[in-house]
């Protein structure tokens, strides 16, 4: 076994692989921590049950039980007692657990630190246990090791770190904490570290994948960066289960993700975020207008984004961004509008007259209508050709679009009449 910094107080945390000596030890702890404390019956429960396992090596099972402990409301509301536990019971035979798993529990654990220097100095000590046991420099040196093997060590140069899921799932609960701390130039850097070696990786386990993009969501919303915040949360909802998320924090990132999709300037398509469970959480809440909203936008409805906007004034009144882009988002559910118009249309109905554009989406002239039609040209929303004698746009293509159910029906609908017309050329 070795030392390693691990911990706020600069504590010499021992590493051990499980010997029998180390499971006496982290047993005997537990046997001390039950007969010193007052604890709750459920968390005396468990420390019996993990005393039972350590004591039959049951490592597997150990490291699940030890996952729902520090998960457990009980443990975490004693003060100091999942920190002392990790080093005084879980270190001593850390090295026979998964070492993502290990990382994952002192996450957990270092959320019981008070500050958070105090909790990155823990997170950071952890680290440099894990990078020493990958790099085969955990292991005994001998009891009669001599003072100049130890300072040949400790003079020795430091190993560099290799990309490992728990080295980088470490790294980005770190960059968390530095954003909470307000040290947000750090947490950029390990933010753009940590996509990188996500490139560099393979079969990433999900809830390493998940901890980059949660950094990145997080940073993104501290910047008020709509776009990147809106592409960075739908990732990590890629690689989370949402029944999983405390019904706290769904909420909060539905409504999150919802005023982003609607005040990023790049975001135009709100089929994928309409289809994902996570705005559900926002129905039967006091945040339902902004699931009507999500609605209305990917259908481009003028006379419904209107009707929500009068009946929901109060609520969007105490949204101050969306106060302040006002404009901004009637230009964006114009412009989709139009794209939900023009991709309605029939193959050969695609030459359409300005003026019945500009009354579709509540234009006061044919110039106004032109001028929303370069917009979405200039954006790649559609391509054609205006004719402005004539006053008709010719469209040869649309953005291709998320579709929601309704929508898929509706294509399905169009098809079929589709089918139809050619078994009516067929027969002719």
């Amino acid at each position: 076994q070795r030392g390693a910094p691990c911990g706020s107080a600069g504590v010499m945390a021992q590493i051990g692989n499980g010997s029998s000596e180390q499971v006496q030890r982290a047993c005997a702890y537990l046997d001390t921590t039950l007969a010193g404390r007052t604890l709750p019956q459920n968390v005396k429960d468990k420390c019996a049950k993990l005393r039972t396992l350590c004591e039959q090596r049951l490592w597997h099972q150990l490291s699940l039980l030890l996952e729902e402990c520090v998960g457990d409301a009980g443990f975490q509301r004693i003060p100091g007692l999942l920190v002392d536990m990790y080093t005084n019971f879980v270190l001593p035979f850390a090295l026979r657990l998964n070492a993502l798993k290990l990382a994952q529990i002192a996450v957990k654990v270092s959320q019981q630190h008070a500050q958070p220097q105090q909790a990155i100095e823990f997170l950071e000590g952890t680290k440099v246990l894990l990078n020493d046991a990958g790099a085969g420099s955990s292991s005994s040196s001998g009891a009669g090791a001599s003072k100049g093997d130890e300072d040949e060590e400790e003079g020795s140069p430091q190993k560099e770190e290799v990309d490992t899921e728990p080295t980088l799932f470490l790294k980005m609960s770190i960059g968390q904490l530095f954003l909470q701390s307000g040290s947000t130039d750090k947490a950029s850097d390990l933010m753009d570290l940590g996509i990188k070696m996500l490139d560099r990786m393979e079969d990433v386990d999900p809830t390493v994948t998940a901890s980059v993009y949660s950094l990145s969501s997080q940073y993104h919303k501290v910047h008020r960066n709509f776009d990147e915040f809106y592409k960075s949360s739908l990732l990590y909802l890629a690689y989370v289960t949402t029944e999983d998320l405390p019904a706290d924090f769904r909420l909060a990132l539905a409504v999150d993700i919802s005023l982003a999709a609607l005040l990023g300037e790049g975001v135009f398509n709100f089929g994928e975020l309409l289809l994902h469970p996570i705005v559900q959480s926002l129905v039967g809440t006091e945040y339902e207008w902004l699931h009507a909203l999500l609605k209305c936008f990917n259908k481009g409805d003028m006379q419904a984004y209107d009707m929500v906007c009068d009946r929901y004034s109060s609520a969007l009144n105490r949204q101050p961004e969306m106060v302040k882009k006002a404009d901004a988002l009637r230009n964006k559910i114009t412009l989709l509008c139009l794209v939900e118009y023009l991709f309605s249309l029939p193959p050969d109905s695609r030459s359409v007259p300005l003026d019945e554009i500009a009354a579709r989406a509540k234009l006061g002239s044919r110039e106004a209508a032109e001028a929303v039609i370069i917009q979405a040209m200039a954006r790649g929303m559609v391509k054609g050709m205006i004719n402005q004698v004539s006053g008709v746009v010719a469209v040869t293509w649309v953005q291709p679009r998320v579709l929601t159910h309704d929508q898929v029906q509706g294509l399905a609908t169009r098809l079929e009449g589709w089918a139809q017309k050619v078994k009516e050329i067929e027969i002719m």
